[in-house]
């Protein structure tokens, strides 16, 4: 009687990897086009897997959340010091600002769930929400020592409005040039007139 081959080494960690990168493709389109509180059940049979695949991987709705916007929340956050390093500060704070009001109207609920992370440390989110507080005050404090910003803004205020921008964006189904209105009018009375960005969606 033949013995049954062994699986490859390695096997099943592939198998796992794939599973998660399946599970992570269906969330991010269906956290754009559904929202963060689409039905799990729903992602994993989008994935082509069962639903205890998917909590095998991500336990809570906020480990996938954190997964799916994480790494890109962490590039938005990597741009502050792009945007220092290349404008002038009022215009580095201005169109960092409007990024990251982009950025988080991608995802419907996502401005809800970065305001919640903010006040519970554990959450899987915090530690990308914290990054994002650190680059806003890399360019607030630079706008701030040139006398290009309010001396009594702070980088959770910078962080906050962004967030409060696209949870009204996504209230009322706000076009881009209706927010990049808001942003302009919350950025004329930290920054002044003249020195807001557009909005790239």
């Amino acid at each position: 009687m033949e013995r049954a081959e062994s699986p490859p080494p390695g096997g099943v960690r592939a198998d796992a990897r794939r599973s998660r990168a399946r599970l992570l493709e269906a969330a991010r389109t269906m956290f754009a086009s559904e929202g963060v509180d689409v039905s799990f059940n729903e992602i994993a049979r989008r994935a082509g897997v069962g639903p205890a695949t998917l909590y095998r991987h991500f336990p809570q709705r906020e480990d996938l959340i954190a997964a799916v916007v994480g790494a890109s929340l962490d590039e938005v956050t990597a741009l502050a010091h792009t945007l220092d390093a290349e404008l002038d500060p009022a215009g580095a704070l201005s169109q960092w600002v409007a990024a990251l009001v982009s950025h988080i109207r991608r995802v419907r609920g996502l401005s809800e769930e970065i305001m919640r992370a903010l006040e519970v440390p554990d959450s899987p989110l915090a530690p990308h929400c914290a990054a994002a507080l650190a680059a806003a005050e890399t360019v607030l404090v630079r706008a701030q020592q040139a006398g290009r910003a309010h001396p009594e803004a702070t980088t959770d205020d910078i962080v906050k409005i962004a967030t409060a921008i696209a949870w009204t964006g996504e209230q009322s189904d706000t076009t881009t040039p209706a927010t990049d209105r808001l942003v302009a009018l919350v950025l004329h009375g930290i920054i002044g007139p003249g020195e807001t960005q557009p909005l790239h969606a």
